[in-house]
């Protein structure tokens, strides 16, 4: 596995998991190369209320590789748009055709039902890697092994 792309509510999860508590997110950064789009980074700078929250996302995306625009993306996501009647607009199709394109595989909840209709799109339940209970584990159900 090359790495895995993480959506938004995984960011989240890990900027407000309380202290002394592992996020998934922190687990998987030690298992694999993690990225994520321009997309899940401006989402999660809209929600800062000042320089202090933007220093502390700062810290938080600092461990990711965020993958930017590109025309290369432009023909998956309009043929995203026009064939998948699932995806919920542009945000949508950005995020799955820059996985389809990087040859990651998704991790989410929030957004699980969602970009599991895209064809050749592979997403990985989160709630099914919060469950592993050691790092072999995690790593077999990333490979789409049985833990």
């Amino acid at each position: 596995m090359t790495g895995i792309l993480v959506e938004t509510d995984l960011i989240v999860e890990f900027l407000t998991a309380p202290s002394g508590r592992e996020s998934l997110l922190r687990r998987l950064m030690a298992a694999v190369s993690c990225f994520s789009t321009f997309v899940q980074a401006s989402e999660i700078y809209s929600a800062c209320d000042g320089e202090s929250d933007r220093i502390i996302v700062d810290r938080a995306l600092f461990g990711l590789k965020i993958l930017g625009a590109s025309s290369r993306y432009s023909k998956t996501i309009g043929l995203l748009l026009s064939s998948s009647g699932s995806l919920r607009g542009h945000r949508s199709a950005i995020v799955a055709a820059m996985a389809l394109e990087s040859r990651l595989a998704l991790v989410t909840d929030t957004h699980f039902d969602e970009h599991s209709s895209v064809n050749g799109l592979r997403v990985i339940s989160a709630a099914a890697l919060r469950r592993t209970k050691n790092s072999d584990e995690l790593m077999k159900a990333l490979a789409g092994t049985s833990p």
